[in-house]
């Protein structure tokens, strides 16, 4: 229990830590310089692999999260007590929300990433000045990945609010 407890808090605060860091400070930064900012995306997302690492912190999170998950729900006897229970309520609506965080990473920010990196690509060997249809779907994709990595964010955050008080229900 303690190892999976460790593995699930030290996972959770990294992942979102990660995703904080992101939204609040790397994304603004980045588009407040401009075209400048793309080498240091580049370097970030595709060659130092944030977007892959942030998966990683979330499946730990997630997995020893089942096992505790598992493991309280054992301790009621059945699901429908454990979801009777406030504590067991919380801990769900928290787990549902990590979950579709992601959720969101897997099947929506990841493609889009590669995506992104696909079309500044053919940006790059199209020559100058770059055709404007390829702007333009850049510029839609990286909006699309901030919008996402909000979003993200934002069930992270609900996750940790759920868990860290489900006791104090």
């Amino acid at each position: 229990m303690l190892v999976f407890r460790v593995l699930h808090i030290m996972g959770a605060i990294a992942w979102g830590g990660s995703l904080f860091l992101v939204v609040v400070f790397i994304q603004p930064s980045a588009k407040a310089i401009g075209p400048a900012g793309a080498p240091f995306m580049r370097e970030m997302l595709s060659r130092r692999h944030l977007g892959d690492w942030v998966l990683r912190l979330a499946g730990i999170t997630i997995v020893a999260g089942g096992f505790l998950y598992w493991h309280d729900v054992q301790l009621y006897g059945s699901l429908g007590d454990f979801l009777g229970s406030a504590f067991g309520l919380w801990l769900t609506i928290g787990a549902i929300a990590a979950l579709v965080a992601v959720g969101i990473g897997v099947f929506a920010t990841k493609p889009t990433i590669d995506k992104g990196f696909e079309v500044g690509a053919k940006i790059a060997q199209a020559g100058d000045p770059p055709p404007p249809e390829l702007l333009q779907e850049l510029a839609a994709l990286l909006a699309r990945g901030q919008m996402l990595a909000k979003w993200n964010l934002a069930f992270v955050a609900i996750a940790a609010f759920s868990m860290s008080t489900a006791r104090y229900w």
